[in-house]
């Protein structure tokens, strides 16, 4: 296990921690304190298991969101139409899109996001303007896009299926393996 100092200011804020955690010990609090947070985030650790099951061709779907780190899109469907060109970034406009048609717009559509976004046209910092919505939005990882795919698909009650595969990379969660999510 990897030795980690801290300041004597932090060790008291984690014996603080620990009375409201119930905890023991200094690892058992930074543990509570960092799956608290992770929860929060909405990120799953890469090594849990998310409850993958595999079908009969070999895809594997999930009760939980997987690591979705070093993952590409497959094919992807929202609203139950399947998207002509599939990646992170076009699933999370298509839901974005529907969300607009849903009646925002402008300004309104942006304070719906919880990513970078900015009205009408910004093309700095990794932003990207999108014609049909109006908005320009910054790239995301692919385990932040899902998450506000996922929100976005939550909320306003918009089908959403992905099928994903890892890339043959020893730090993917599932390496080579395809995978299906979906709100």
């Amino acid at each position: 296990m990897p030795v980690v100092r801290v300041s004597d200011a932090t060790f008291s804020d984690l014996k603080l921690m620990a009375t409201w955690f119930g905890t023991k010990t200094p690892s058992e609090t930074l543990d509570r304190a960092v799956r608290d947070m992770m929860d929060h985030l909405g990120l799953e650790r890469e090594d849990q298991d998310s409850g993958g099951v595999s079908d009969d061709e070999g895809v594997m779907e999930f009760e939980r969101t997987p690591g979705l780190s070093f993952t590409r899109v497959l094919s992807a469907k929202v609203n139950n139409k399947e998207l002509p060109k599939s990646n992170w970034a076009s699933v999370l406009a298509s839901v974005v899109l529907e969300v607009k048609r849903k009646g925002y717009e402008g300004e309104s559509l942006v304070r719906e996001l919880q990513i970078p976004a900015r009205n009408g046209l910004y093309e700095e910092l990794g932003y990207k303007f999108d014609s049909k919505l109006g908005i320009s939005i910054q790239g995301q990882s692919a385990p932040e896009a899902w998450k506000e795919i996922s929100r976005l698909a939550q909320k306003w009650k918009i089908p959403v299926s992905i099928q994903i595969q890892w890339k043959d990379n020893p730090k993917a969660q599932f390496p080579g393996k395809v995978g299906l999510i979906r709100t």
